[in-house]
């Protein structure tokens, strides 16, 4: 059977407003699952359970009534990083959980990238979010007109591609960029993509790239 969020997070968390069978089963919709089965599901499903840990943390304070400070969500927000830098969760997966804990939005996800190549990022979150920018560092200079673009690749189709940001960085000699979005204008459709891409990078040149996102 299909499982919702919901539904893996009670596995771990089983008494998030779940009615408990005499059997010691859980009541879900209008089955009855028992809490153990949808655990293997889980685990099967190949999800990072430190990663789920980590929203658990959130959960959990929530249910509570405890009102989390900067440093809690710092803490879980880390925990969260760590687990998309390992490849445990996806970002359509975070965007999966985090429409289901609605109290978790705006919590700033970073993603780290490297290499040498001309095809640097492409941020495609899964949901609707605000793109907050990103950070670019090259360990050597570039050639001269080779560029550095930001571009929409927007889920309504061609007609809505926009570039968000185009700079020759090989001609100054830039070695590193900050972009910073500020405003409604960055907020986009759970099916738009933000490519970031060079023109050209002739030398090979050493790259990494952080985007940041936060869903909405």
């Amino acid at each position: 059977m299909a499982l919702t969020n919901a539904e893996i997070l009670r596995a771990i968390l089983p008494n998030i407003g779940l009615p408990q069978n005499p059997d010691g089963s859980y009541r879900i919709g209008v089955e009855d699952v028992n809490s153990d089965e949808i655990l293997v599901a889980l685990v099967a499903s190949g999800v990072d359970l430190a990663a789920m840990e980590a929203l658990l943390i959130l959960i959990e304070a929530s249910n509570a009534g405890i009102l989390l400070d900067t440093a809690d969500i710092e803490i879980a927000t880390e925990a969260i990083n760590t687990a998309l830098q390992a490849g445990g969760i996806t970002q359509a997966q975070l965007a999966a959980m985090v429409t289901s804990l609605g109290f978790i939005r705006q919590v700033s996800v970073r993603t780290p990238t490297t290499g040498t190549g001309t095809a640097i990022a492409t941020l495609a979150p899964g949901a609707a979010f605000h793109f907050d920018g990103l950070r670019l560092h090259l360990g050597s200079a570039l050639a001269a007109a080779e560029t550095l673009t930001v571009t929409l690749d927007a889920a309504a189709g061609g007609t809505y591609d926009i570039v968000l940001l185009s700079t020759d960085l090989g001609t100054p000699d830039i070695r590193d960029v900050v972009l910073e979005c500020e405003g409604k204008v960055y907020d986009f459709a759970a099916g738009d993509q933000i490519v970031i891409a060079l023109s050209a990078n002739a030398g090979g040149d050493t790259w990494s790239c952080e985007t940041v996102h936060t869903l909405i």
